[in-house]
């Protein structure tokens, strides 16, 4: 077989989540059209760039095959598990795409953590951007229920040490906005990591928000609950370091 080409039953199934065998049924039905015209051989060698279209949803033939990347802006109230008996899972949010079961998150936010999110099929690229060894930049914003004060800034970059915590900190950058807000940008991605860094100095975060990743940002347009795709432009700017 040519590798431009593919059988029809295998990119129905694999676009479609569906069993081979499933995928055969639905073709021999005549529930299957390639480029508009129904076609009801399973076998039929189709090319990876043909459309295909069941139920009205169309998708190119290789797309079932490509790893997907999402930026989420991910809402208050998700958990970032592929289950949870309590709290909606932030992978449900992509029950309209196919096989969006395959999809996972890209670290972790805490529940209440809202912001950017990643999540994707594509484990070798999980690994690297979680991986402590890529010192992949996240940034946040930040409110606080105390003031927060310029000595903060100087402490942050020094490395700050929880005493629930055996290892130090390592250096962050914190940016006071105002009295009560600040980005802070983390390379660690340690658990509770933001708020720890800030009972550290005798306060304590009320809202957080993650911005950027290395240096891509989250789409301003996307509302809470709403996710696109990146592109190869966008998966680059991951591993650039974040500069204020």
């Amino acid at each position: 077989m040519a590798k431009d080409t593919l059988r029809l039953d295998k990119a129905v199934s694999h676009n479609f989540d569906v069993p081979r065998s499933a995928a055969a049924k639905l073709i021999k039905a005549g529930e299957v059209e390639v480029n508009g015209e129904i076609v009801l051989d399973p076998a039929a060698k189709i090319l990876v760039t043909d459309e295909i279209v069941i139920d009205g949803y169309e998708v190119e033939a290789s797309d079932g095959f490509k790893k997907r990347v999402f930026m989420l802006n991910k809402p208050a109230g998700y958990v970032c598990a592929d289950r949870d008996n309590n709290n909606p899972v932030v992978i449900n949010i992509f029950s309209d795409i196919p096989k969006f079961t395959q999809m996972h998150c890209v670290g972790r936010l805490d529940i209440d953590t809202t912001g950017l999110l990643l999540v994707t099929d594509d484990g070798d690229l999980n690994h690297k951007i979680t991986s402590p060894k890529s010192e992949v930049t996240k940034t946040y914003q930040v409110s606080t229920r105390a003031p927060i004060v310029p000595k903060d800034v100087e402490l942050f970059k020094k490395g700050l040490k929880h005493p629930e915590e055996k290892i130090r900190y390592k250096s962050a950058l914190l940016e006071i906005l105002s009295e009560h807000e600040a980005l802070v940008t983390v390379t660690e991605g340690r658990f509770h990591e933001v708020k720890r860094l800030f009972e550290c100095v005798n306060n304590e975060v009320t809202e957080l928000k993650r911005l950027y990743i290395g240096q891509l940002k989250l789409d301003d347009s996307l509302e809470e609950g709403e996710y696109k795709t990146l592109d190869e432009s966008d998966l680059q700017k991951i591993f650039l370091p974040y500069t204020d």
